[in-house]
């Protein structure tokens, strides 16, 4: 979240200087392209003939299709700096207008965007007339500060998009790539890797699972992916079937601590405490009630541990209603990204800090400073996972065959979501001049299914 003084800081103008130096390369490029095009392969067409001849044209094509690409790529990057430009400008012009008039009002406003009265007012009882012009200003700031940081996400997106294009030479998939959520768009993107993050890594089962508990709650599926990101325990670095040698290990290792010298061992895939298993159940009794009439909270510490370490499924149902019982009272609790704090550590202190500072984490403290940064991490690569699989298998299939064409033969290529595991894929396209080819490599993997 942007804060007042990142916002008041921020300086567009140097933007929007970028954008002017990049739409005057793009048209440096352009000449270029029409120059190496137009002029010198036709004269070579013309003029050498043969196999040298024919050669020599292609790479003359070949490099105006780069200049080309390179004018779309610098243009797209203008568009969102100007773009950028535009929003900020707008949202600090709003923030100084607020700040303005909270000073003309004796009020106090933190770098959260949070207003507050300097001093106390002596009013009649019930009345609240002293707090409109607190609540005037605070409005517009945590609107303004809303649109800076929803254009500087879209921002950051985009560039991620633009970057990715550095792979793709021909003009034609270049613009297809730049139509924002095509499928070409996303697979660019998620090629860039996952910046050093681990992966959501469950099974096929649990993210259907997922899929039920969000349909059943009402709890959104990247809040829940993001659970699963975050609690993940370390034996699922080894294997995402939870079934192997090392997850039953785990299971059971967990399992022996809560029975004897850690008796509120969080447990189960996404880290659930039996007091807060328990309390879920209760509060939602019906949901879980076995078809038998058997109430799973009346289960005894060993046999409730057993079940949430051996149901991997049930234990995201029950995160998904626990998520559900938080965000009955919305006090600190309107996002998903409070409500992913809130998992942690739910006491009043989180709750008030929470609906001080909304979704801004930097001023916040130790473990919840720390899991809402997470957050940020975490959320754009599950955007731009749950948006990869929100396609079809063929337009999945597509995207990787033209990543493939830009690729030189031979040569591995991989689309890396945060879950569901890699899309490989091997390079169809030209060899780079004087770059060998590749030996021979282990076949690529096919995607695993979700």
């Amino acid at each position: 979240m942007v804060s007042v003084p990142e916002l008041r800081q921020a300086d567009p103008g140097k933007w929007r200087a970028a954008a002017d130096d990049a739409v005057a390369v793009a048209k440096q490029c352009d000449g270029l392209a029409t120059y190496a095009r137009e002029d010198v392969a036709r004269t070579v067409n013309r003029c050498w003939v043969g196999e040298s001849g024919r050669a020599a044209t292609e790479r003359f094509v070949k490099h105006a299709d780069d200049y080309e690409t390179s004018a779309l790529a610098l243009r797209a990057m203008a568009k969102v700096y100007d773009d950028l430009a535009e929003v900020i400008t707008a949202a600090q012009r709003d923030l100084n207008s607020a700040l303005d008039y909270a000073r003309s009002h004796d009020l106090k406003v933190d770098d959260s965007g949070r207003v507050q009265l300097t001093q106390p007012v002596m009013v009649p009882p019930g009345s609240t007339e002293h707090l409109e012009p607190a609540n005037h200003a605070q409005g517009i700031i945590v609107e303004a500060l809303r649109q800076a940081t929803q254009a500087d996400t879209e921002a950051a997106r985009a560039l991620r998009t633009v970057e990715g294009l550095t792979a793709i030479s021909d003009p034609k998939l270049a613009r297809e790539a730049l139509t924002p959520g095509s499928p070409l768009a996303v697979a660019l993107a998620l090629s860039g890797g996952i910046d050093g993050l681990h992966p959501v890594n469950v099974s096929p089962a649990q993210f259907a699972a997922v899929n039920r508990a969000a349909a059943e709650t009402g709890i959104s599926r990247k809040l829940l992916l993001a659970i699963l990101w975050q609690e993940q325990q370390w034996y699922q670095n080894f294997s995402p079937s939870l079934t192997g040698p090392l997850p039953v290990t785990g299971r059971v290792f967990d399992w022996t601590l809560q029975q004897t010298v850690k008796p509120d061992k969080s447990l189960g895939i996404t880290h659930m405490k039996p007091d807060t298993a328990r309390d879920v159940m209760h509060r939602n009794q019906r949901a879980f009630t076995l078809p038998d009439g058997t109430f799973l909270g009346d289960l005894g510490d060993a046999e409730l541990t057993k079940y949430i370490e051996e149901n991997p499924d049930e234990n995201i149902r029950m995160s998904a209603y626990h998520l559900k019982n938080l965000h009955e009272n919305p006090y600190g609790a309107r996002t998903d990204k409070q409500l992913f704090t809130l998992y942690a550590a739910d006491t009043p202190g989180v709750r008030e800090l929470n609906e001080q500072y909304g979704d801004e984490s930097d001023n916040r403290g130790g473990d919840i400073r720390t899991r809402g940064r997470n957050w940020d991490k975490v959320e754009p690569h599950l955007d731009d996972a749950m948006s990869w699989y929100a396609f079809t298998d063929e337009e999945r299939a597509t995207a990787i065959r033209q990543l493939e064409s830009q690729t030189p033969a031979g040569h591995h290529l991989s689309v890396d979501p945060i879950y569901g595991g890699p899309h490989m894929g091997v390079g169809t396209g030209p060899a780079e001049p004087g770059t060998p080819s590749p030996g021979p490599g282990p076949a690529p993997q096919p995607p695993r299914s979700n």
